[in-house]
This record gives structure tokens, C-alpha cells and sequence, in this order.
């Protein structure tokens, strides 16, 4: 399954991002304990809205991604659409793809836009682990991070474990990695780097704000991740609680129109999305590996090369998983045709020096229903700040699935702001972050 978008009348026909942000990830029981799911999805669609300076009225639309599904709000995205202050003449739906559910989210409202549905829509995706454990007697709640596959009786730690021992990544390469996840997330908060991409959250018991993921640890390092014990394969295993993803609260949104649309409202887009695809592998044998088909497969199409992509954004579920998909893509492992510009076969490398630079779910934690859209807005942010062209956005999920986007940064010149039309005509964005409340 993949979409290509193309025309003769590329700003008619291209769908872009306008903005996106998320609230800050939390551990369960933790910033966002007295929470529901709803809630934080609220929380980020008012963020959003307050940072474009968007007339609610003119959304048509709302889509949210979520996996943990509570029965009374069923519909999380009507819901938090409701109270975000949307008019409730806006229709707004959920979809659930496993991991993939905010990218299946982003997706399909692309592609409502592009038949025609609508003009502008609200994408992302939303989980609350806090507000499912808490439905849950104490001891019978699964402890994290052991998620089991229904259809195989596995857990995915389980596979990370197989996956390490299927293509060589030791335990030590697997602990570096998870050091250099963390490290990364430390400078960028130092530096500031992706404060442009949270709004905050303030709300009780303390009504203190909450600006910042609280799974980063500034004292990761080889020798403290080497006390932890296998978490899954107690024999022979190497995947460790520390190098799996914590689950975690959290909401991610994004602001998505034709460019068309974006100019006549004064809108000043960030990136195009290009072309999406999704994969699927047998669940019992290749899970985890869906982005190693995903991206391959995705570039083939674009004719592009690995030397083509700026930045890449990677779900790191497990640090052997994440490292097994770059050795299973340079090794060309499901022999999807090796990337191909013009008539050549190259080879395709994901370098580090252009993955995960500001930390990824190994550090921020993993929403369920809501990385997806943290890994594009944070791709979005770093394609502008590094000047780049491309990045590419992907994900494994539950299921053997997959997914990778092609996103295309646009250039100031190509911009609204470019186009003759005046600050005066445009809706006023706020350029300091909002306190979802």
C-alpha cells in the first residue's frame, strides 16, 4: 500500500504541514495521573490551534491515532475535539494501527483532502497507560515493558531478543546506543532544540506546568546500564528494560491542508508530505522489521538514494530492534531492489550522523498512538533548522507492520510569506508556547 502525490499544479495537488506540536511524554502514574486519554488529546489540539492562530471554525476535520482504548470515550478524537472548542459541526473520528496509528491517521487525512473531502484537517494520535492501569487491580497489571502479541503469544521484547541474535547486535552495542538516545535528548533540551515542538501542560493536583519528557536520564551510561539484567530471555538474552522503550502518556498533533489552502490563509507551511507507504511481514518470524521493507521500498519509488535524505526519524521501540532495521536495510534483507537513482543500483545506509539527532523513543518514551506524529513534527523541525531537503518518517508496529513517509521541506521562497501577501491578511500566530489547560 503506497500513495504518491503528483501534478502538474503542485501547490493545488501537494498536501503540507502547517504545524504540529505535542505535549510532553510522561511516565505512567506520573505528570498526567489524574488524566484520561481525552484529556491530553484536548490538551494538544488546543495547543495547536493556539499556536497557528486557526479558526477552529474553518477545521473540517478531526482524525486521532489511539491503541489503548477506554469504553466511555470510544471516540477519543470527537471527544477531545469537543473540548478543545472545536464547533461541534466538526466531524472527528479515531483509527487504531497498532503503533502506526498516528501515521494511519496523518495518512488518511492526507488523502481525505486529496479526493476532496476536506480542506483542512487536525491529525495525530493520543494514549494514556496511567488511565488504563488504573481501571486494573495491581496484580494484574502486566508489567512494562511486556507486551504480548495476540496472534503468536510473544512478547516484543521476545523478538528484539531474536532480532539481537539474528543479525549480531551485542548487548554492548545495544547499551551504546541507548546511552547515545539519551545523550542526544539531554543536549537538546540544553540546547533548546525541540522546546518548539511541546506545548505545556498545567493542570491538577498542582497546577505546576509540565514542560518536559520525564523518561530522559542525563546519568545514562554504559557502566549504569550494565547492572540491568535481561528482561525477557533470562538464559541467553540481551535485551535489558533499559534498552526498550518506555510506554508512556502523551498526545501529538499536526495541522495539515493543501498548499494551496495554506497560502490563501496566510499560513506558512513547514514541510510537504511527499509519498507514504505501508508494509506487512509475518508477525511470527519478522516482526519488529517493518521499516527495513518500508523505507526501502519507499525511496525506490521516489528515486531517491540514501545520500538524498537529510534527516531520518526512526521509531526506536528497542535498541536491537532499531539497529537490526539498519543492518537489515544496508543488507537489502527482503530484497525489495536495492534504491534506485536513474538507471543505477546504490546501496542505502542510514548514517547516525542524520538519525534520531535530538533523541528518540528510547529516551522520550514511546505513546502508542502518538509517536508517529512526534517522529514527523520533530523530522519538520529538523529539516528547517538544519536547512535540509528530505527526511523520511517511519515505524514499526505490532503485526509485521510498517511504515515510511517522504517529507520534502519548504523553502522560504517558495513560502506564502514570499508569495506578495501581507502579515495584515494572515491569521496571528503565536510565537510563544501555550499552557494547555
Amino acid at each position: 500500500m503506497e500513495a504518491v502525490i503528483m501534478s502538474s499544479n503542485r501547490k493545488e495537488s501537494a498536501i503540507v504541514l502547517v504545524d504540529g506540536c505535542r505535549i510532553p511524554f510522561q511516565k505512567p502514574g506520573t505528570g498526567y495521573r489524574n488524566f484520561r486519554a481525552h484529556d491530553l488529546a484536548r490538551f494538544v489540539i488546543r495547543g495547536l490551534l493556539d499556536r497557528t492562530g486557526m479558526d477552529p471554525g474553518k477545521v473540517d476535520t478531526v482524525i486521532m491515532g489511539s491503541v489503548i482504548q477506554d469504553a466511555d470515550t470510544a471516540n477519543v478524537a470527537r471527544e477531545a475535539a469537543l473540548g478543545a472548542g472545536l464547533p461541534a459541526s466538526v466531524p472527528a473520528h479515531t483509527v487504531s494501527m497498532s503503533c502506526l496509528s498516528s501515521h494511519q491517521a496523518i495518512t488518511g487525512a492526507a488523502e481525505q483532502i486529496l479526493s476532496g473531502q476536506s480542506d483542512v484537517i487536525i491529525a495525530g494520535g493520543v494514549d494514556s497507560v496511567s488511565a488504563h492501569q488504573s481501571r486494573i487491580p495491581l496484580k494484574k497489571q502486566k508489567t512494562i515493558p511486556h507486551v504480548t502479541e495476540f496472534s503468536t503469544g510473544e512478547t516484543m521484547g521476545e523478538y528484539a531478543d531474536r532480532l539481537a541474535a539474528l543479525f549480531g547486535v551485542t548487548r554492548e552495542v545495544q547499551d551504546a546506543y541507548t546511552v547515545r538516545s539519551h545523550q542526544s535528548a539531554v543536549r537538546a533540551n540544553r540546547e533548546k532544540l525541540a522546546d518548539d515542538e511541546i506545548v505545556p501542560v498545567t493542570g491538577p493536583p498542582y497546577f505546576v506546568p509540565i514542560d518536559r519528557d520525564n523518561g530522559i536520564r542525563s546519568d545514562c551510561t554504559p557502566e549504569n546500564l550494565s547492572v540491568f539484567k535481561p528482561a525477557f530471555d533470562s538464559r541467553f538474552g540481551t535485551v535489558t528494560a533499559a534498552s526498550a522503550a518506555d510506554y508512556t502518556d502523551g498526545a501529538a498533533a499536526v495541522l495539515l491542508m493543501r498548499e494551496s489552502t495554506a497560502e490563501e490563509l496566510g499560513l506558512t507551511p513547514k514541510v510537504r508530505l511527499k509519498s507514504w507507504t505501508y508494509t506487512a511481514h509475518d508477525p511470527k518470524n519478522e516482526m519488529l522489521l517493518g521499516q527495513a521493507s518500508a523505507i526501502p521500498k519507499l525511496l525506490g519509488n521516489a528515486k531517491l538514494g540514501s545520500d538524498d535524505i537529510d534527516v531520518f526519524e526512526l521509531h526506536e521501540a528497542y535498541a536491537a530492534q532499531v539497529l537490526a532495521v539498519l543492518e537489515a536495510v544496508s543488507a537489502d534483507y527482503f530484497d525489495a531492489g536495492r534504491v534506485r537513482s536513474g538507471n543505477q543500483k546504490d546501496s542505502l545506509s542510514i548514517p547516525l550522523r542524520k538519525l534520531n539527532t535530538l533523541g528518540g523513543s528510547l529516551a522520550l518514551g514511546h505513546v502508542f498512538g502518538a509517536t508517529g506524529a512526534r517522529l514527523m513534527i520533530t523530522a519538520a523541525g529538523r529539516l528547517l533548522r538544519e536547512n535540509g531537503t528530505h527526511a523520511i518518517v517511519s515505524s514499526c508496529a505490532g503485526g509485521g507492520l510498517g511504515h515510511a513517509m517522504l517529507l520534502e521541506s519548504v523553502k522560504p521562497a517558495e513560502s506564502p510569506a514570499a508569495s506578495g501577501k501581507s502579515k495584515s491578511e494572515a491569521p496571528k500566530k503565536t510565537q510563544n508556547k501555550s499552557k494547555a489547560q
